[in-house]
């Protein structure tokens, strides 16, 4: 009797392993098979818009961008387990294309002002480029439908900062989402008016600027229209929008943009008195501005005092050895 008693109990151990390593076997098949969607708790969805919407909370510089850089790796493992979902690679576009935009530590409206949205890292560009075949991604798996016009906007201004497209070809993107102006951003508006003006739509351009990109509402507004009337070839009414700021500002900052805005008019049109007092003025506001520098030796030059014009060039390359100073030099 004792020996059926063993006998029953070590049956039971045998079954309980078998039980055991098959419900282990199957945890491993589940797991290879659905290692995607047991990873819910990793990344989803939910998480990923719900990171992209923190970001604009985050206002440190330097922590903004680590924390978009640790989003994008996450949404790129997000991708890689889900490679024909369109939504993954539309939220690796957007997240990219912040990335690439948060670099430059400015808004587009501020770039536009300080004529840097032509100088942009190659870092930028890279992630700007990885935003457009992300983008290009998520168009191709929806046959180019149900796409929400933000993120055609996206497209567009990593296109432009890029230079991936011509400005005409992403100015007739944009035409195509005009029925959705009215939902974008006051930056948005302005990058709109800026690929209609350089496509030569100059009216349009400057209509909906006027209309819609609250260019009355701020100095800044100010500055970024009297820039797109410089653009516009309307030299006397961007002379007077500039001269208008400088009456009703004493921020250094702003007085050294309109001079030096001022200051190229004047040159463009041959006016080189006028031009250099411009400069001249810029330069008196505070720091060593190279720029201004260049400029106030391009107007001597024009002028005729040669030696002056040497004499400013040389200054500079004592300082910073600056290329164009010297090729400035060297063409005399």
């Amino acid at each position: 009797m004792y020996y059926r008693y063993k006998s029953k109990k070590k049956d039971r151990k045998l079954l309980k392993l078998l039980f055991i390593l098959i419900l282990l076997g199957g945890a491993v098949y589940l797991g290879y098979n659905f290692q995607s969607k047991l990873m819910f708790w990793r990344i989803d969805r939910n998480r990923i818009t719900d990171q992209i919407d923190k970001i604009s909370s985050i206002t440190n510089l330097e922590k903004k961008i680590a924390y978009i850089k640790q989003l994008s790796e996450d949404v790129e493992v997000y991708k890689e387990e889900n490679p024909l979902d369109s939504d993954a690679y539309i939220y690796l576009a957007r997240v990219y294309y912040i990335l690439g935009f948060t670099l430059s530590g400015k808004s587009f409206t501020e770039m536009y002002i300080d004529d840097s949205l032509y100088t942009l890292s190659a870092e930028q560009k890279r992630y700007f480029i990885k935003s457009i075949n992300s983008m290009s991604k998520a168009i191709a798996i929806l046959n180019g439908k149900n796409i929400e016009s933000q993120d055609m906007l996206i497209l567009c201004k990593s296109y432009f900062f890029t230079g991936y497209k011509e400005n005409s070809a992403i100015f007739s993107i944009l035409k195509s989402l005009s029925s959705s102006i009215d939902k974008l951003s006051v930056d948005d508006i302005r990058f709109y008016s800026v690929i209609c003006l350089s496509s030569g739509s100059v009216d349009e351009s400057l209509d909906i600027l006027n209309k819609k990109g609250e260019v009355d509402e701020s100095v800044h507004g100010r500055l970024f229209k009297a820039k797109a009337l410089t653009n516009a070839n309307r030299y006397t009414e961007a002379i007077i929008a500039f001269q208008n700021i400088l009456k009703t500002t004493d921020d250094p900052a702003i007085m050294k943009i309109s001079f030096t805005n001022l200051g190229k008019i004047y040159f463009s049109q041959n006016l080189f008195k006028e031009s250099l007092d411009q400069f001249t003025s810029a330069l008196s506001l505070g720091g060593d501005d190279v720029n201004c520098k260049l400029w106030i030796g391009k107007n001597y030059l024009a002028m005729g005092m040669k030696d002056k014009a040497r004499a400013v060039w040389s200054e500079i390359i004592a300082v910073n050895d600056n290329e164009e100073a010297k090729r400035y030099i060297n063409s005399m």
